[in-house]
């Protein structure tokens, strides 16, 4: 099952079934009334969460445009490496902000306790973390709260992929300095779809009138996943999906940990870290051809592997596993 798009039978029987509807593209957002925006509904009754908590946009991306770029924030804290979107808005905006270099959580916690924060400042973390796949654990998250002043984005796009997919929503739902973000791109593998919500108790001013559908979600969109959330079948068959990947994923990590730099994922890729540029472009060049395959060189030397199926997995293994 290497792509749940392209290849599964029953996904493309489901659209084919449900085709009038999905393409009905009468506008379904009462102006008048945001709150009985039918996403919304079916989003609040699949996470179990008010609805007066939860906002929908188009991705994660929306959000981090839009939170970032609102004026109630002093400085803007973030890890290093971390997805550029962060930083190239905080940056296009002319935000303060603050980049705290960390390969592994237990890095950043401890570079984080040094700074003194005040409550107008913004975190945004991710977990798992978009450079590594490493998850940040409750205790962990605990801890950040209790030293970070100000309040808190945790970037949830690839929780999916962990043990826990539950993740931060508990805290989120008992402390009004949380937000939390969340996709349906790798959840669903959805990411031509641009749709993602946040939970949050925090008051941000007119979020809500900013992200208007259809300028944040189309209608094509909205009915796809009004539809698929409802659909107890279809959510097993997306569920089954990410095991497969996780399956995949973990076989990668175990063959090749003792060879390589490797970060222990909770994600749907691995990442392997170099010490110079030479063994970066070495196992780069043995990749070569394969999908799903990127390189970075930004203070670091990394390559992040994104995992599909079986037979992906055996020939990343075969060919890094030939290099001395």
């Amino acid at each position: 099952m290497p792509s749940v798009w392209k290849e599964n039978k029953e996904l493309k029987k489901w659209i084919k079934k449900n085709y009038k509807y999905l393409i009905d593209g009468n506008f379904n957002y009462d102006l008048s009334n945001v709150m009985s925006d039918p996403l919304l509904v079916s989003i609040s009754n699949y996470i179990g969460v008010n609805k007066n908590y939860v906002y929908i946009g188009s991705g994660i991306s929306q959000f981090i445009s839009v939170i970032i770029n609102l004026n109630c924030w002093d400085t803007i804290y973030l890890p290093d490496p971390e997805f550029g979107l962060y930083s190239k808005t905080a940056e296009a905006n002319n935000k303060k902000r603050v980049k705290i270099f960390c390969l592994y959580c237990d890095d950043f916690i401890n570079k984080i306790k040094k700074y003194d924060t005040k409550p107008n400042d913004l975190l945004c973390i991710s977990s798992p973390r978009w450079f590594s796949g490493e998850m940040f654990t409750k205790e962990q998250i605990l801890e950040i709260v209790s030293i970070f002043k100000g309040t808190i984005m945790i970037d949830e796009a690839y929780v999916d992929y962990s043990n826990d997919e539950i993740g931060m929503l508990e805290l989120c739902l008992k402390n009004e300095n949380v937000i939390l973000a969340r996709s349906f791109s790798k959840k669903f593998y959805a990411s031509g779809l641009r749709t993602g919500y946040i939970v949050t108790k925090k008051n941000l001013t007119n979020l809500r009138g900013v992200l208007i559908p259809p300028y944040s979600v189309t209608t094509y969109s909205s009915n796809f996943f009004i539809k698929l959330l409802s659909d107890i079948d279809m959510l097993e068959l997306f569920y089954n999906t990410r095991q497969y990947v996780i399956k995949n994923r973990n076989i990668v990590y175990d063959m090749l940990k003792d060879q390589f730099n490797i970060i222990k994922s909770s994600s749907n890729f691995l990442t392997i870290i170099f010490s110079s540029n030479n063994e970066l472009e070495e196992a780069y060049s043995a990749l070569k051809g394969l999908s799903g395959i990127q390189i970075f060189k930004e203070n670091i030397f990394y390559i992040k592997i994104w995992i599909s199926d079986e037979k992906f997995s055996q020939i990343v293994i075969n060919r890094l596993k030939e290099l001395k």
